[in-house]
């Protein structure tokens, strides 16, 4: 299929156009900051908009590989299966991120001389698929879990990256449970809060540990709140500003809180809805996983 076209349906299927530019609008100064010459390697486009086609390494997709975060280790094994292949990464994040060390690291310049030469195209949607009408990595999170996404709520540049719903009322364990095969984790993050039973679900996949979003989830009525980080884990100036105005709301906020993993509650609708998008396409799809969830 040719790079443009895909590219083309892909913004038009996420509404790239309804979304603001300052979506990961930081990723120039990370490179900038890192010695990476993005601007040799990144579309036009994609630099004013922050989402789409990223790198334009080939005029034809073959295979298109999806994926969360863009690590070394992910874009070697991207490049291993593509076995020559022109093809197509589809990833989450314009940039990798280490949950549980340095925050967000960009790829690299010898990664982004490595894919050009692999003819290894990349398109990002960030915003967009957290917050798309029916394939959203929260509404994917919580069709796993199956929690009824009843209603949005968590504005997240111009759309909503939560849902909540209503459930049977179970046990806050068992509720975690089957969150945890859900994820496919070996353990989750847990903090319980008064009688443990579950019956309002706000779901908000990634790295929602941000106050306002949890006390939104409160206003609508929530009891409990599954988000892939309800604390800022990873390291950085932002982080370490934040993190003890975060964690002191978190030890009172009257939820049921459960942390499943950035990386895992993000990775479903990779795996899953986006591969039926690209097979719909007539493209052989296949999601790449990380090894550490928590890292």
């Amino acid at each position: 299929m040719n790079t443009a076209d895909l590219a083309t349906q892909l913004d038009n299927h996420l509404h790239l156009d309804r979304f603001p530019t300052d979506d990961f609008a930081i990723l120039p100064q990370f490179c900038r900051e890192a010695g990476i010459p993005i601007e040799k390697y990144a579309t036009a486009s994609f630099l004013k908009r922050f989402n789409g086609l990223m790198l334009d390494n080939a005029d034809q997709i073959a295979r298109v590989f999806t994926l969360v975060f863009p690590s070394d280790h992910v874009l070697a094994e991207v490049q291993r299966r593509a076995a020559g292949e022109p093809a197509l990464i589809f990833t989450h994040h314009p940039m990798d991120m280490e949950t549980s060390g340095r925050g967000l690291i960009p790829i690299s310049t010898e990664w982004l001389r490595r894919l050009r030469q692999a003819q290894i195209s990349l398109y990002a949607a960030h915003a967009p698929l957290d917050c798309h009408e029916t394939a959203s990595t929260s509404r994917a999170l919580a069709r796993a879990i199956a929690v009824p996404a009843d209603a949005t709520f968590a504005d997240y540049f111009g759309g909503h990256a939560g849902v909540h719903g209503r459930i049977e009322p179970t046990s806050f364990d068992e509720f975690s449970e089957r969150v945890r095969r859900a994820c496919g984790l070996n353990h989750l993050e847990t903090k319980a809060n008064g009688d443990r039973t579950v019956r309002h679900i706000a779901v908000v996949a990634g790295g929602a540990a941000y106050p306002p979003i949890m006390q939104e989830a409160v206003d609508a009525g929530c009891d409990t709140y599954i988000t892939g980080d309800f604390r800022v884990r990873h390291g950085g100036p932002w982080a370490e500003e934040h993190r003890p105005q975060f964690d002191a709301f978190v030890e009172t906020v009257p939820l049921n809180l459960i942390g499943a993993s950035h990386y895992a509650t993000e990775s479903l609708v990779l795996r899953d809805d986006m591969l039926t998008l690209f097979r719909d396409l007539g493209l052989d799809a296949e999601f790449v996983p990380q090894s550490d969830p928590w890292r």
